[in-house]
């Protein structure tokens, strides 16, 4: 006979714990209740115990397709109010799953309200339908505690830090078995306002100021450093905890510089803003398409290309006023909040107290309630790095990239997404335009414009008419043809001589800490590498040691060799640290520091240092890239490259054109004052096309020949890469699995481009072994196939990273 099909249908509810609870896969079903929305958070049975997860998706299943009797169908406990998504925060988490191939538990973890799980708890409340005809029935103890929660009038809570009286607990679970009380899952988060309210400014006595550096650099960094970096700040207008963000420091610098009349508190409404600067024709053009964009809510991209000090700011923030009259919300990503200062004064300025900043240097309590005043809506601006883009926006009108060139914008850990592919799925999302904004365009972001895929707007004009600095090209080449190598060309010494004998300071930029690079023996060879990765150790001449820079492992410098038994152990290359002392020999004479990240973890050297180099204690600051951003020190004039062929010469197809973004940046800091600058860039490859175009200032120039080469080679733009990286403690398991991983790609698209398997640049790191395969496919084809190959593919002792869109192929 026949079995009768069941065509009743359920509806159910997928939730999704984040990974660190449930694992990679933890996406589980639950009967759904008609109240349910994608986004609610929720608590759900796991086992034996109850989690924190979020609804990814409501739908109809019959019986046949659930695959287990109704009966057995869990229900979540209690919705938690106060933390669900928004339905586009949740589309948005799909896109990164779909996108950057993870698992979506993965992906939503980086939307989760800041500090979730320790905000869970218990609430008890008196149940409305409770027979109180019974409640003669109740013990003494349970009758008082049961008129405790009704005098109270609102839930119970246990505290998140302390539980309850092992007796109250008793006669509540008493009474929620008898009927009269009921229990639920919530988030105990703080009701305060975030609303910035009071706003710092800089006292308007310069002189105060300037003996208050003078006297304190060295006895008080922070608060010197914090000076110094509000200076360079237009009217700078910022809460308290805006500062501590930019400039490092804690709630104590604040107070004291408070105290000393150096910071005053600033009382401004939200709802009035400050007056904007008058836009130039170029800014004006701008402006007008951002807001015809954004008022007609337009899926329309944009690029603003603007020299540096052309005032993109402006554009962005008059483009931000439009949809906030609309009653709309404005993302504004920026690459590192420390140096986004002066974007975050203006729109404090400009905005008052609707502006979020996110970011990890607020305490735990000011994380969630910022991002509680921005899913509440209280505060429609919010600025911050690229996880910004997961804020619970539910209106966006504007989202603005600054800097898109910048590689911090990809996230390196799962999910392994880049902050530009989420700011255009938010535009699709929202339909609102995006703005990408930049001096030196990534070639992929250029290469839209070029193609008439994105808007291209311009800013050509520098503000103030300031002036770019002269850039000169020294070979060394010529020591070499002499038979006088030096570590400083003649024409290098000669211009920073000149410019100290003006009393003005120079900055010297290398990117390569430590004296030397490595060691070698002279008698054999023997080159001091790291036990734990494949790269040589770096010698400080300071400490007498040597050091791997990627896994940390250290251990002294040995006067003999370990190999021949040889005595003749030498340096070779060179680091910030044997710069310096080059230096201080050259001129004797001259206040020389140093700044890298070895400097730099010191307690109070990083302040120390910048605070004495703005207060001028300081003549020749040598550092690396560190040097090469946020500060601007008006007496600079001369900013030195010592050796521009290291970055060149990284094995990556984007060298030649983050080595231009680089000098670029670090040209930036000469002349910015009312002196003009000067920089001298000394290379073994003087015709190399990046060292040419810095010299002209010249980013179309470089575009056109960076596009050619990598048309030619099929790079990006004019494919997509994803990097699939292998690595195990096992050398000859990694290589069977990385040859299996291409197997199973290979089987699953034949036609695609696929380079490898292959030894990483760097084989080995952290005791690790590395091998890659690099897929090329067609920017626009889809990537479900490369997940699907990998599926289940989970070999023993190899880890497996799909990296799509790779910042690095090292």
């Amino acid at each position: 006979m026949a079995t009768k099909r069941d065509d009743r249908t359920l509806k159910v509810a997928d939730v999704a714990l984040d990974a660190k609870t449930g694992g990679l896969h933890s996406v589980f079903t639950y009967a759904a209740t008609p109240q349910m929305k994608v986004g609610d958070a929720v608590a759900v049975p796991v086992g034996p115990r109850t989690a924190l997860g979020f609804i990814v998706g409501l739908r109809e299943v019959s019986q046949e397709e659930l695959g287990f009797p109704a009966s057995q169908l869990k229900g979540a406990q209690s919705t938690i109010s106060g933390f669900a998504l928004p339905q586009e925060v949740i589309q948005l988490v799909r896109h990164v799953t779909e996108e950057y191939l993870c698992p979506l538990p993965v992906a939503i973890t980086a939307a989760l309200p800041p500090g979730a799980h320790g905000l869970i708890t218990r609430a008890w409340s008196v149940r409305a339908d409770a027979d109180r005809g019974c409640e003669s029935t109740l013990a003494v103890h349970e009758r008082e505690v049961l008129a405790m929660l009704k005098d109270l009038g609102k839930p119970l809570v246990e505290p998140r830090t302390k539980k309850l009286d092992p007796g109250l607990l008793r006669a509540l679970k008493s009474l929620r078995n008898q009927g009269f009380v009921e229990d639920s899952i919530v988030a105990d988060v703080p009701t305060e306002s975030r609303r910035a309210g009071v706003l710092l400014k800089l006292t308007d006595d310069a002189d105060k100021i300037e003996r208050f550096l003078k006297a304190n650099t060295r006895k008080r960094p922070a608060q010197a450093l914090t000076l110094v970096r509000l200076q360079e700040i237009d009217h700078p207008a910022l809460a308290a905890s805006d500062i501590r963000a930019l400039c490092g420091v804690t709630e104590t610098t604040i107070r004291a510089l408070t105290d000393a009349g150096l910071l005053t508190p600033l009382q401004q409404d939200a709802s009035v803003a400050t007056p904007a600067h008058t836009p130039n024709r170029h800014q004006a053009i701008a402006i007008d398409a951002l807001i015809a964009a954004v008022e007609s809510r337009s899926l329309q991209r944009f690029l603003l290309f603007g020299v540096t000090g052309s005032g993109k700011t402006e554009v962005y923030l008059r483009a931000a006023q439009s949809a906030l009259k609309m009653g709309r919300q404005v993302l504004f990503l920026v690459p590192e909040i420390a140096l986004a200062s002066q974007a975050v004064s203006l729109l404090r300025e400009r905005f008052g107290g609707r502006v979020a900043l996110l970011h990890s240097d607020l305490t735990a309590s000011q994380r969630i309630e910022s991002w509680m005043s921005v899913r509440s809506g209280e505060a429609p601006v919010v600025i911050g790095a690229r996880s910004a883009a997961f804020a619970p926006l539910s209106n966006l009108g504007l989202i603005v990239m600054d800097e898109e060139h910048e590689g911090s914008y990809k996230q390196e850990a799962a999910p392994r997404y880049h902050a530009r592919s989420l700011g255009e799925a938010l535009s699709r999302i929202h339909s609102c335009p995006i703005v990408f904004g930049s001096a030196t365009p990534s070639v992929e972001t250029f290469h839209e414009a070029d193609e008439d895929k994105i808007t291209l707007l311009s800013l050509p004009e520098r503000a103030a008419k300031a002036q770019l600095p002269t850039v000169e090209i020294v070979d060394l080449r010529e020591g070499f043809r002499t038979g006088q190598p030096s570590l400083f060309a003649p024409r290098f010494v000669e211009r920073l001589r000149e410019t100290l004998d003006r009393g003005e300071q120079a900055i010297l930029f290398l990117n390569r800490r430590a004296y030397a690079p490595f060691l070698v023996c002279r008698d054999c060879g023997f080159q001091f590498k790291c036990p734990n990765c494949a790269v040589s150790l770096s010698y400080s001449k300071r400490t007498h040691r040597l050091r791997c820079h990627h896994c940390l492992y250290q251990t002294s410098a040995p006067e003999i060799c370990p190999s021949c038994e040889g005595s003749r152990i030498r340096v070779f290359g060179v680091g910030t640290e044997r710069v310096e002392d080059s230096i201080r020999e050259l001129f004797p004479d001259a206040r020389v520091a140093r700044l890298d990240r070895d400097v730099a973890q010191k307690r109070g050297a990083l302040e120390q240092v910048l605070a004495g180099f703005a207060a001028r204690e300081i003549d020749i600051l040598v550092g690396t890239q560190m040097v090469a951003k946020g500060l601007n020190f008006p007496h600079v004039t001369m900013v030195g490259v010592v050796a521009a062929d290291i970055s060149l010469n990284v094995p990556d197809f984007r060298a030649t054109e983050r080595t231009f973004q680089l000098l670029a940046q670090v040209a930036g800091r000469a002349g910015r004052g009312q002196s003009p600058g000067y920089v001298v860039i000394q290379t073994m490859n003087p015709d190399h096309p990046a060292l040419q175009r810095v010299v002209e200032h010249d980013y179309l120039g470089l575009f056109e020949e960076e596009r050619a080469e990598r048309a030619a080679v099929r790079y990006p733009p004019f494919v997509r890469l994803v990097n699939v990286v292998l690595s195990g403690e096992s050398r000859k398991d990694v290589e069977s699995a990385s040859s299996e991983a291409a197997q199973r790609i290979r089987r699953a698209n034949a036609e695609a481009t696929l380079l490898g398997p292959t030894d990483c640049a760097i084989e080995r790191l952290n005791n690790r072994w590395r091998r890659h395969l690099l897929l090329k496919l067609n920017p626009q084809e889809p990537l479900n196939w490369v997940g699907q190959a990998l599926a289940g593919f989970e070999p023993h002792g190899v880890q497996v990273v799909i990296d799509v869109d790779p910042n690095s192929l090292v």
